[in-house]
């Protein structure tokens, strides 16, 4: 089958590792087309690639006479199915992939679940349950809001990628190196230059937050088919506009909330901690990257509290 989707690049993840601010950062850039509905989903929920082709094309067409064309989603690293539909429908062959320390990562995750009312457990609970969440007989919802520590195993999602892609360019990059040398890299890998001073592209905060109004939270995350603002907005709005508008009351209904990371911490199940340090050494050979600031973190989580 002829490939029908010409991409010069895509950010595959991971999720909580500043892809939204690369996605800020890049947006910025004349000669960079980014899709108006941010982060489509199209190579990784059957119910986006239900919209056709044409579809996702479309979400191109006020870009201008942009040089490269790329997309920022990280679903599509953690989908299992995404890099053979990738593979079959697109040109790409350039691939970022923007890496965080997996506990932080997880509990960043978790606390995101916790802001929306989906997550009622305890961090190390909610990681020791993982599994049988996941397990479900409808687990997308669980795929989405519970999958702390799954997505946190990096070594599986990033060897799939290299398989099905054994000649395209990876560029690896950890999500602390955005606010400095990582995002001149970034532009270097696809091919433009920075507009921004490495000084001026900051990572949005990952503070704890939780919402001011419960009702409206309610609002805007129940799930799919059972809030009565997110059925009239779908009805009304265009996608990217309610995507617009959905983000700025999720902004407004934001206040910084207490959580103590330390204590959370303790709670984490130590095979699991295993489980990270294992895989951090696979993603190292995998990708070239030192990673041994974060393997000494997990073993020192391993021997708190022995």
């Amino acid at each position: 089958m002829e490939k029908e989707i010409t991409l010069d690049f895509l950010v595959l993840g991971v999720q909580k590792a500043g892809t939204t601010s690369l996605h800020d950062m890049l947006a910025r850039h004349s000669d960079i087309a980014l899709p108006a509905t941010k982060e489509t989903h199209f190579f990784s929920h059957a119910d986006r690639a239900a919209h056709g082709i044409e579809w996702y094309l479309d979400q191109f067409k006020d870009e201008g006479i942009s040089r490269l064309k790329g997309e920022i989603d990280p679903e599509y690293l953690y989908s299992p199915t995404a890099p053979d539909t990738i593979r079959r429908l697109t040109t790409v062959a350039k691939f970022v992939v923007i890496l965080r320390h997996p506990l932080d990562r997880a509990f960043s995750h978790y606390q995101m679940s916790l802001r929306r009312g989906y997550e009622r457990l305890p961090f190390g609970e909610a990681l020791a349950r993982e599994q049988e969440r996941l397990a479900v007989d409808r687990p997308e919802f669980a795929l989405d809001h519970y999958s702390y520590a799954s997505r946190s195993l990096y070594a599986k999602q990033i060897g799939r990628f290299l398989e099905t892609f054994p000649d395209a360019a990876f560029l690896f990059i950890r999500s602390g190196s955005l606010s400095g040398s990582g995002y001149e890299q970034v532009c270097d890998f696809i091919g433009t230059r920075p507009v921004l001073h490495s000084g001026n592209a900051a990572l949005r905060s990952n503070s704890a937050s939780q919402p001011r109004s419960r009702l409206l939270r309610d609002l805007l995350y129940a799930p799919r088919g059972k809030s009565a603002l997110r059925i009239l907005l779908v009805k009304a709005i265009p996608p990217q506009v309610k995507q617009r508008i959905f983000h700025w009351l999720d902004q407004k209904n934001q206040k910084a909330a207490d959580l103590d990371r330390r204590q959370a911490y303790d709670g984490v199940p130590k095979p699991l901690l295993s489980s990270f340090l294992k895989d951090l050494r696979q993603t190292e050979e995998m990708t070239g990257l030192d990673l041994a600031d974060w393997r000494n973190d997990i073993e020192n989580e391993l021997a708190h509290g022995a």
